[in-house]
């Protein structure tokens, strides 16, 4: 499996991908500022006190993050998945000497693996440059206390297992339809239906787990599905 892994990176300009991701580092550092400065637009809102808590702004930002690293998961998944098993493409990936499954599944683990790695690297990277300059210079008028720590490590792994459960559910649409944008839709539907519903229980990780578990589970089953499908491709 990890010979296969080696040979299709060296058929993708990883770097691309790579480089996306530290785009995205850059514009999720500052949307966390964003959210922390809002408060002070206009501090006799009341409605801006959503902002004012480590806690909620974790939650949002945790939920943004998520939306992000999904859709380029689902792009990500198009180009090694969907684009290779259409047009002409299958018929040379079929005349590989090893089966359609590994072929497959070292496919999603590249996707995988760097969807779940490039979040955490970035939202932890993130999230040390924010406390540390909220040490010095604050922004929020609150505390950073071991319960914002523990909710910002809870929501990471919560919204990283959502982001690559999510992508793996769109890819299935999309590879379905044998459509790209197919893919890019419906990452972005659910995911905006998962932050919807996040964003309404900001002070409960309860939801959002019950998610995750339901996401997961159909991401497995929509391997399967794909799976299925490739088996019994004619060339």
């Amino acid at each position: 499996m990890l010979e296969l892994m080696k040979l299709e990176l060296r058929k993708i300009n990883i770097r691309t991908y790579i480089h996306s991701t530290f785009i995205i580092f850059i514009a999720l550092l500052g949307f966390i500022y964003l959210l922390a400065y809002i408060p002070r637009v206009n501090p006799s809102d009341p409605n801006l006190e959503l902002f004012g808590t480590y806690k909620n702004i974790v939650s949002l930002f945790g939920a943004l993050s998520m939306a992000v690293f999904c859709v380029s998961a689902s792009v990500m998944y198009s180009r090694f998945v969907i684009e290779e098993y259409t047009g002409k493409r299958v018929i040379l990936l079929f005349t590989y000497p090893t089966s359609r499954e590994k072929m497959f599944f070292s496919k999603m683990m590249i996707v995988t693996l760097f969807t779940i790695l490039s979040m955490l690297l970035c939202t932890i990277l993130i999230y040390l440059i924010f406390g540390l300059s909220e040490t010095f210079f604050p922004l929020v008028k609150d505390t950073i206390t071991y319960d914002v720590i523990s909710k910002a490590i809870t929501t990471t792994m919560i919204m990283t297992g959502l982001a690559a459960g999510l992508s793996i559910i769109s890819v299935t649409i999309g590879f379905i339809r044998k459509s790209t944008p197919a893919a890019i839709v419906s990452a972005i539907l659910l995911c905006s239906m998962v932050t919807h519903i996040s964003s309404g229980t900001l002070n409960s990780n309860t939801a959002a787990i019950i998610f995750m578990a339901i996401t997961i589970l159909a991401a497995i089953y929509a391997v399967k599905m794909i799976l299925k499908k490739i088996n019994g491709m004619e060339v």
